[in-house]
């Protein structure tokens, strides 16, 4: 470790040096800087107009959208599928494109394993960012679905002296509060502070489950000079709580059982009075930038995090089996299933630096952005681990005969030290402000030691794309991309993961025309993954020996009809198989057709002044369940979820919302692989903010 601490030191110091002394006669004054900052987006531009699928959404979309999940942020976007492993009440579910994504922290990877994955407090975001398909070019590592960036809120000058304070309540037993406020310190401006803070609690929707959160981030910002800034970003979470069980046999949620009965949605195959939860994470980090003149600048950023988790949770097997371990619909056994304990108590520890150079050019028909930098992450894990911990069966018919019961644990030590450094080169050419050209190059070199084992990859990764910007608004595009991702961990075979390699192949045309105060895009993609993770049918993740083959189509259109009524509409088609000698598998969890719409209208006069209504419907097509589980191959009901939404501004200052989701309360299963999972429930949650 120490030696990459010091090949990264050095390659940053020397970068930082060598343009100090090549810019050191450079005096003029500089009009103040615009920085980006938490942004993923190196280039600075509006993900609409970049020649790949990418989006945002600032911290009012969310709080309309009763964003309190972020894995509920693809509900209305075009490639997710959203929750597919049910709602959850302490982790985070993503699918876009048909697998996983990264998740990074304003800018920066965060680095994940087995329990120790982030849990992000949705209070403390002003914007989160999305690429959605292959990316290893924006940071290393980085999982075929795309990468997800949250933006935490930080001390912006035109916040000074302002605030909120938020306070809901729901179904559930929800309720909660957040505080924000912003100041300067002394009668400087160019030293400010924020403080955010928030409590929320909510029982989950299996019985006796629940989850607290106290959530504390103070920051720091000091705009150094006109042309240098250094912010401080510090955070603290608490979660405590008896996890989710929502792991279901596929008779008895997917099927009825011989009677007609289904296994009801609150029904916990666990255990919990012994199951429980704690999870204590903080960062803290700075973001410094300096731009030597108007077209140079440096940009290095930092964030060390500390996680340390005990996790207890006990889960029913998927089916019963025969003698020769194939499986048998549990009516077939007395409605008795075996169960498993997973447990997990331990630390994770990771540092992860980001440095690099902007440049500038421009001339009559040439506008040119080079950036050239380079990256480190290193994690170590140190926990007790083990997946198959025993306890008595339970019986189906009667779950709660199954809880307050005897556990074995005898979980094994682990540890594990993950390292990667990076150095890539990105550059952007516009071309006659209308032809924009995106080449990128990038090498990292990880390795990973657990006990005896050890491995080294070096990979090189590569993305190119082609925008026209015609000047009524319809901008084509093509472009080509890779991911490169080594999983941390050992696999189900009991060796460390291979590599997971993408290579993807997006079109697309990107619609602004200036008559609609909108934005129209579609996209179709083909993308090929080597060395997925997949299920080995055990509860355990396997490197897959077999390509999986994805490809589809984006439909995603955000326009405002009037001032007052706004639309939203996402459609995607997918299809993802795994290329196997006996020919192809459609891969579960992964509906071929979903649809959503969205619509909110505000009026602005009359009695009804300040009052916004919106509805949303969203459709989650058929899937499929897992090869050689029990109801193999068996397709999946599609479903339709309806959601509310009522807000009303009282003035400038105070604002009260009720959202319902799920307003009838549908029973589904949201998908199967070897197990079923229920889709979430009907929420209910009314908020009143104070801002000032």
């Amino acid at each position: 470790m120490k030696a990459n601490i010091f090949k990264l030191s050095l390659i940053s110091t020397a970068l930082f040096a060598t343009s100090q002394g090549v810019f050191a006669e450079e005096v003029e004054q500089l009009d103040e800087i615009q920085v980006t900052s938490g942004s993923m987006y190196r280039m600075g531009e509006v993900p609409v107009y970049q020649a790949k699928s990418a989006i945002a959404m600032n911290a009012e979309q969310l709080a309309e959208q009763n964003i309190t999940k972020v894995d509920e942020i693809g509900r209305y976007q075009a490639g997710f599928s959203t929750q597919v492993f049910g709602e959850d009440t302490n982790t985070n579910w993503f699918r876009v494109r048909g697998t996983e994504v990264s998740q990074a922290l304003n800018g920066l990877p965060l680095t994940s394993y087995g329990f120790f994955t982030p849990y992000v407090n949705t209070f403390a975001l002003e914007a989160v960012e999305m690429t959605k398909g292959a990316d290893a070019m924006t940071f290393g590592a980085a999982n075929s679905g795309g990468l997800i960036n949250y933006v935490t809120k930080r001390p912006h000058k035109d916040q000074i002296g302002k605030g909120e304070v938020t306070l809901n309540a729901g179904n559930h037993h929800q309720y909660g509060i957040g505080v924000d406020y912003t100041d300067r310190i002394g009668n400087n401006d160019d030293l400010r502070y924020r403080l955010v803070g928030a409590f929320s609690s909510k029982n989950g929707q299996w019985d006796a489950t629940k989850n607290k959160t106290v959530y504390f981030a103070p920051s720091l910002e000091w705009d150094i000079s006109d042309r240098t800034r250094l912010t401080l970003l510090t955070s603290y979470q608490f979660d405590k709580g008896v996890p989710s069980s929502n792991f279901l046999p596929q008779e008895g949620s997917l099927v009825p059982f011989p009677d007609g009965s289904y296994i009801g949605r609150s029904t916990n195959l666990g255990d919990p009075v012994n199951d429980r939860e704690y999870n204590r994470q903080y960062n803290i980090g700075y973001e410094f930038s300096h731009q030597f003149d108007d077209n140079l600048s440096f940009d290095s950023s930092y964030r060390y995090t500390y996680a340390n988790n005990n996790h207890r949770g006990s889960y029913a097997y998927p089916s019963a089996y025969n003698a020769d371990w194939t499986p048998k619909a549990p009516s077939t056994a007395g409605y008795e299933l075996a169960r498993g304990v997973v447990f997990n108590d331990g630390t994770s520890i990771s540092h992860t630096l980001d440095n690099h150079l902007t440049w500038k050019y421009s001339n009559d028909w040439l506008k040119n952005s080079l950036v050239v930098g380079t990256d480190y992450r290193n994690q170590k894990v140190k926990a007790y681990y083990i997946l198959f911990g025993s306890t008595s069966a339970v019986n189906l018919k009667q779950a709660r005969s199954g809880y307050h019961q005897a556990q074995t644990i005898n979980a094994p030590y682990t540890y594990i030290t993950a390292r990667q450094l990076g150095l890539y080169l990105q550059n952007q050419s516009r071309f006659m402000d209308s032809l924009v050209l995106n080449l990128g190059v990038r090498h990292d070199r990880a390795k990973q030691d657990e006990y005896t084992s050890s491995q080294k990859i070096s990979n090189m990764s590569y993305s190119a794309s082609l925008m026209y910007e015609a000047p009524f608004g319809l901008n084509p595009y093509f472009s080509y991309s890779e991911s490169f991702n080594l999983p941390v961990g050992l696999s189900g075979n009991q060796k460390l993961y291979d590599p997971n390699i993408t290579h993807q192949y997006e079109v697309g045309i990107k619609y602004l025309p200036d008559w609609l105060n909108g934005s129209i895009t579609l996209a179709t993609f083909k993308a090929k993954d080597k060395g997925a993770l997949v299920s080995n049918g055990l509860g355990k993740t396997v490197s897959n020996a077999d390509p999986v083959l994805r490809k589809g189509v984006e439909l995603q259109a955000d326009v405002n009809v009037t001032n007052n009524w706004n639309m939203g509409l996402a459609y995607t088609y997918l299809k993802s198989i795994t290329r196997k000698e006996n020919g192809d598998v459609r891969n579960p969890l992964i509906p071929k057709h979903t649809f959503s719409v969205k619509t909110d209208y505000t009026f602005d006069n009359g009695a009804l002044n300040g009052l916004t209504v919106g509805a949303g419907v969203r459709y989650i097509g058929k899937s499929v369940t897992e090869q050689g589980s029990l109801y193999s191959g068996k397709e999946v009901p599609s479903a339709t979820v309806v959601d509310l939404m009522a807000r009303y501004a009282f003035d400038s200052n105070w604002i009260a919302q009720l959202n319902v989701e799920n307003v009838g309360n549908r029973r589904y299963v949201a998908g199967c692989d070897y197990y079923c999972y229920y889709g979430a429930a009907q929420n209910i949650n009314a908020s009143v903010s104070y801002k000032f």
